[in-house]
């Protein structure tokens, strides 16, 4: 199977906890709890070091051939994100919002190792 026909199917992608918790802007702070979220396998190393530097990101995507691919972050590490040479992934659903950056991960949208199969 190759990669662009895991797009949108989550084939392609590992299950992982954030290393914070997390709550819904309705919840108040007891109500933090750890959250599962899934990630490209050709993105998560870069994932996880923004992680390790203290970067909350809010979702990301390789794009699998299809579209193009980003790293999301919360509006408070734009600055830090552009200061560590990240360009600024536009997207024209949201024109003016500059929180989705291009990934430095050279993508490649070959075969996906786990062929549709888990356990």
């Amino acid at each position: 199977m190759l990669c662009a026909d895991t797009f949108g199917n989550g084939l392609c992608a590992y299950a992982i906890y954030l290393p914070w918790k997390c709550k819904f802007e309705w919840e108040d702070e007891s109500q933090r709890q750890p959250y599962c979220v899934s990630i490209d396998k050709c993105l998560i190393h870069e994932v996880i070091d923004l992680w390790e530097k203290g970067i909350k990101t809010t979702g990301c995507c390789c794009g699998h051939g299809r579209i193009e691919a980003f790293i999301g972050v919360a509006n408070e590490f734009i600055p830090r994100m552009k200061e560590m040479g990240y360009q600024v992934r536009f997207n024209p659903n949201r024109p003016g919002d500059e929180d989705e950056f291009v990934p430095k991960t050279p993508l490649s949208y070959d075969e996906s190792k786990n062929n549709g199969e888990w356990g």
